[in-house]
């Protein structure tokens, strides 16, 4: 279920990137309109059913890319062995980071079936970061709370994480990496490979280590 609540929470993120009123804005928008904007802008640009999935697929990366902190999710969800690793190893960890994400939503938007997203209020958190507090409303089912931790960045926020009903996306990601490593003997490797292996087209082996 917090799978799927986040997947449509990122589809009613869809356009707002490239929409010319979200960007003519001189003022410095609070967290709760940033999320506002983007969650009431229109989603046709990934539900559209006149779009192939590459061209899905793309629309998603320069969403998720330019409206979430990719590098500080990334590296929480990964924990202590980004601290040992190389320049290289962070380097293509990310990338195979961006790469699982964009190919374990994108696909999905097809079958977007309405629900929205209500914005309820917000509150600051520490180091200037603050927590937006949504309504995901189904159209069967009671209200599910969703909570965007944002921080700042230049004349905007980014998004760190998703909570939805109490439960972290970030940590829920980690603890699945984590695990993923602990059974590889600690290899950041064996981690790359295994993303890398989830996002590779079917018949087709993963890109190898550079």
């Amino acid at each position: 279920m917090p799978r799927r609540i986040l997947l449509t929470c990122f589809a009613l993120l869809a356009l707002a990137l490239a929409a010319p009123s979200a960007r003519a804005q001189n003022a410095v928008p609070t967290a709760s309109q940033f999320i506002d904007r983007l969650s009431q802008t229109a989603i046709e640009g990934l539900t559209s059913k006149d779009i192939d999935h590459d061209e899905r697929k793309e629309r998603f990366r320069k969403i998720f890319t330019e409206a979430f902190d990719v590098t500080t999710i990334g590296r929480f969800a990964l924990g202590a062995p980004w601290r040992t690793a190389s320049e290289t190893d962070r380097a293509e960890y990310l990338k195979a980071f961006e790469d699982y994400i964009v190919a374990s939503y994108a696909t999905r938007f097809a079958d977007y079936g309405g629900e929205k997203i209500v914005t309820v209020g917000s509150r600051r958190g520490d180091d200037n970061e603050a927590f937006v507090q949504s309504q995901f409303m189904r159209a069967q089912g009671a209200p599910v709370r969703v909570t965007w931790r944002v921080r700042p960045n230049a004349d905007s926020w980014r998004i760190i994480d998703v909570i939805i009903e109490d439960v972290s996306m970030a940590i829920t990601q980690r603890d699945d990496f984590s695990a993923t490593v602990q059974r590889n003997g600690g290899r950041l490797s064996a981690l790359i490979e295994a993303l890398r292996a989830k996002t590779a087209p079917p018949g087709a082996a993963p890109a190898g280590r550079s």
